[in-house]
């Protein structure tokens, strides 16, 4: 395994006085090759065939600004996962949040302090490695595909995928973070996150391949499928991220952003999204009543009634004068009746849910 002093960094600036002063700090903490590039455009060659492991962003002082850097690097360069480093003169908490969603490895407020600065890459590499053992077995496995040892390497593979990912964990973790305004540790849940899902994608694909070999296009389909999936779960974490840092920035004092986050989610269409985030807002408050009766909704527009109805029960509970749900609750207790998905009585416990 590299160590992070072994790695060679490309520091992204065209401000000479900051790359004297970042260059400096590297090799006080041994690093033997260091690059200064002064455009975006010009490091990407480099981080695609991995001759820069580790990236140091300055905020205002390449071709377009840092975070839109680290953000690009994110979504269009092949190896997304280099670590990358903000560094920046403005402290502001608008301007943290924004490298955040744009997926910074960490985070340095110029001037620093050497120790501060050390501190910082350690932690964005440590955080952005991923684990030796997974990533042994799954190179492991590449290799006897390549061989045409394909059982062998279904075998591997199958021990990877058979643990559980844990990114919706990772990513919630930072999400919590995130609003309590601990941004290293956001930084750092955020990461885990990206990393676990890389991991079974990865994993997914060699599966997929290996049946391939075998001449199963039934296995070699669904484990393409398996791998697209998380994939695409990966986006949607990118994508809340950002929804989650916009809601902070407009409102800083927000006590439940989970809560607004589920109402766009809702209003796009994507109710098991809203779901989820509205799942994590109770968390947060549960004897919020407006939020419940959003929660309702959201169980309505799927068409699960039992759930909106113990909702909007919930919020009538707790705000005797929600009249807005009170008349909800009524409406989608009957509508619940037509459906034959509740006894005309309104008393009887749940036995079926709404055909499809």
């Amino acid at each position: 395994m590299l160590r992070y002093q072994d790695c060679s960094v490309g520091i992204l600036t065209n401000n000479a006085i900051n790359a004297g002063r970042d260059k400096k700090a590297l090799y006080r903490m041994n690093f033997k090759r260091i690059s200064v590039f002064g455009a975006f455009s010009d490091i990407v060659p480099f981080v695609e065939d991995r001759t820069v492991n580790m990236l140091i962003v300055d905020s205002h002082a390449t071709d377009i600004d840092g975070c839109a850097c680290i953000k690009k690097l994110r979504r269009e360069v092949e190896q997304n996962t280099l670590p990358a480093v903000m560094v920046a003169s403005d402290s502001s908490h608008e301007f943290v949040l924004s490298a955040i969603s744009a997926g910074c490895s960490g985070f340095v407020i110029r001037p620093y302090s050497l120790d501060t600065f050390e501190k910082h890459i350690q932690l964005a590499w440590k955080s952005s490695q991923r684990d030796e053992i997974e990533f042994e077995q799954i190179r492991g496995a590449r290799n006897l595909i390549d061989q045409g040892f394909f059982d062998d390497a279904i075998d591997e593979l199958e021990e990877v995928v058979a643990e559980e990912n844990e990114a919706d964990r990772y990513f919630n973790m930072g999400m919590d973070y995130l609003h309590r305004q601990f941004f290293g540790k956001a930084i750092l849940a955020f990461n885990k996150a990206v990393k676990q899902n890389a991991m079974f994608a990865e994993a997914y694909k060699g599966l997929a391949d290996a049946h391939k070999g075998k001449g199963d296009d039934a296995k070699y389909l669904e484990f393409m499928k398996k791998s697209a999936e998380v994939l695409a779960i990966q986006d949607r974490l990118d994508e809340l991220r950002d929804l989650f840092v916009d809601i902070l920035k407009a409102d800083p004092e927000a006590v439940n952003p989970y809560n607004s986050m589920g109402l766009t989610l809702r209003r796009d269409g994507d109710f098991p999204g809203a779901l989820h985030a509205y799942s994590q807002a109770l968390k947060l408050t549960p004897k919020d009543d407006h939020l419940h009766f959003n929660v309702a909704k959201a169980y309505i527009f799927a068409d699960d009634y039992e759930k909106a109805i113990h909702h909007l029960e919930e919020a009538v509970r707790l705000n005797e004068d929600f009249f807005e749900a009170r008349d909800l609750l009524n409406k989608t207790a009957a509508r619940a009746v037509d459906f034959g998905t509740l006894n005309e009585d309104g008393r009887s416990p749940w036995k079926t849910r709404r055909e499809k």
